[in-house]
């Protein structure tokens, strides 16, 4: 029953929703604004305030409520009693879901409040009967979106088999594409020339380090690139070393359409990176054995030359560590106290030997590249042959599997694992043979170091020469150069101060027969 009041005009609150606002200029509400203060005007109520949910469902997600803020301060003014009615567009703009409808219900029955929607008469929530038809109309509206999800799961499934492009953010890699209008096919991204050079040099790197270790790049050392050349995620932000992963693992950037992070079929879109290269890759970037963490120890950033470089006289690895607050930073032993001794001094002992050693006439010749060993096997041509048989067959087994209902799932099964088993064992060799690969194509230790330049200083003023080696050469290069020179160790010092010791830039003195050099060649 409609309840009747006295002929005071009746404080009124308006009530706005639209599920999805995607230019964020909230038209939508506006005109559900406007329609419900020409209602208020004819019934000569009050509008004491207006609450909108713009861009906000009424249906909830994952089996959680749709959150709804301006919902909810709706409810809490009406039991505060600050308005006795309220104006809405329509009953669906409340509510799309039972569970939603009774805190109104139960405010209703408190406080008689009056709800008038612009397109239909009054809802009457004060009488069964009434409470009854709403109840209805919530479940008959939850149909309907529970309906049209459907309808959209199944679009959505169908253009991804069709390699559609489905939306979503812009892949690092691909140029924007225009916001599809309704009734328009979604367009086909386009590759951005520098971005996939990127692409292509990180995925190269990646391969080389895990071909040899003293090549190439961590995911960390090429984060740290980018940042340095002012290069962003689509987003805008600095890379980071799980943002990376993500980009390199995505089948997009093999021209295939990703599904929850699966490959699910061939895209429109073209690939920046062969699909043997990708396999390979995406091999390399989830291996368990792989060390997680940036940076040389712990996920932290190399800091000093020797870190992680350095060897102890007992074999053991040298890292940072030890110094107090205030103190230089110390070499550590990292199997006990073997050595515990201040950096500086010993890495810049290592870098005038390193920057003495490059400016012999032999350097370029001694240090050149090494041969890289390619693995025997079939080419990779012919692997990709066989992987896409053996994908072909994986394919056909599970429709004949689906399309028959007395297929035995035993049977499938054992099938399936052995096709999976074979795939594998071609991923690994394709892996194998990127890597060494892009292993060869990594540039020798010093193809990159202006020799000339570094002789004609250090002739002149070696300070002058290892302030240049520095200032040319990051850190990180500058320990790979270090890494396929020389191996560097620690051994026990000398007690007192020896003859002819060389002062150092930290605490105490340097002995310089302490740290022992022994060149590859």
């Amino acid at each position: 029953m409609v309840t009747t009041r006295t002929e005071q005009p009746l404080r009124a609150v308006i009530y706005t929703r639209i599920s999805h606002d995607p230019t964020g200029k909230a038209e939508g509400v506006t005109r559900q604004e406007d329609a419900c203060r020409k209602l208020a005007a004819e019934l000569g109520w009050v509008v004491v305030g207006v609450k909108s949910d713009d861009d906000r469902t009424a249906i909830g997600k994952s089996g959680q409520r749709a959150r709804r803020p301006a919902y909810a301060e709706l409810l809490d003014m009406l039991a505060a009693g600050e308005a006795e009615a309220v104006l809405v567009w329509h009953t669906d703009r409340l509510y799309r879901q039972a569970r939603d409808l009774e805190p109104l219900i139960d405010i209703v029955d408190r406080t008689y409040t009056v709800i008038r929607p612009v397109k239909q008469g009054e809802l009457d929530l004060a009488s069964a009967s009434g409470r009854m038809v709403a109840r209805i109309l919530a479940s008959v509206s939850t149909h309907e979106v529970e309906h049209s999800v459907e309808r959209m799961i199944d679009k959505k499934q169908k253009n991804r088999a069709a390699g559609v492009n489905h939306g979503g953010p812009r892949a690092f890699g691909y140029r924007p594409v225009k916001r599809k209008a309704k009734g328009e096919d979604p367009e086909v991204p386009k590759i951005d020339q520098r971005e996939a050079e990127l692409i292509r040099n990180a995925a190269t790197a990646v391969l080389a380090h895990a071909a040899d270790p003293d090549t190439g790049l961590t995911l960390a050392g090429i984060c740290r690139q980018w940042t340095a050349s002012g290069v962003k995620t689509p987003r805008g932000n600095a890379w980071s070393v799980p943002s990376l992963r993500k980009t390199l693992l995505s089948p997009r950037i093999a021209g295939r359409v990703a599904h929850q992070g699966e490959d699910v079929g061939l895209a429109q879109w073209d690939a920046i990176l062969d699909m043997d290269v990708w396999l390979a890759l995406r091999n390399v970037l989830t291996d368990p054995a792989r060390r997680t963490g940036s940076g040389d120890h712990d996920g932290k950033t190399v800091k000093y030359l020797g870190s992680g470089l350095y060897d102890c006289h007992c074999g053991a690895v040298i890292r940072p560590g030890g110094a107090k607050r205030g103190q230089p930073q110390l070499y550590r032993c990292t199997a006990g106290s073997h050595v515990s001794r201040t950096a500086v001094p010993i890495d810049d002992f290592v870098e005038r030997v390193v920057v003495a050693r490059l400016c012999r006439e032999d350097a370029r010749t001694a240090f050149s590249a090494p041969a890289v060993e390619v693995p025997t096997g079939p080419s990779m041509d012919d692997l990709k042959v066989r992987h896409a048989a053996l994908s072909a067959r994986l394919e056909a087994l599970a429709e004949t599997f689906a399309d028959d209902d007395e297929a035995d799932p035993v049977e499938y099964r054992t099938a399936s694992r052995k096709l999976k088993e074979r795939l594998a064992a071609v991923e690994q060799q394709l892996t194998d043979a990127a890597a060494a690969a892009a292993s060869a194509a990594q540039s020798g230790p010093l193809d990159d170091v202006d020799l000339p330049e570094l002789v004609r200083r250090h002739t002149a003023d070696p300070a002058d020469a290892l302030d240049w080696w520095r200032e040319r050469y990051p850190l990180e290069r500058r320990r790979k150069i270090l890494a396929s020179l020389a191996t560097v160790t620690l051994v026990r010092a000398r007690q007192g101060r020896p003859a002819g010791f060389v002062p150092g830039s930290g605490s105490g003195y340097f002995d310089p027969e302490s740290v022992r050099i022994d060149w590859v060649n």
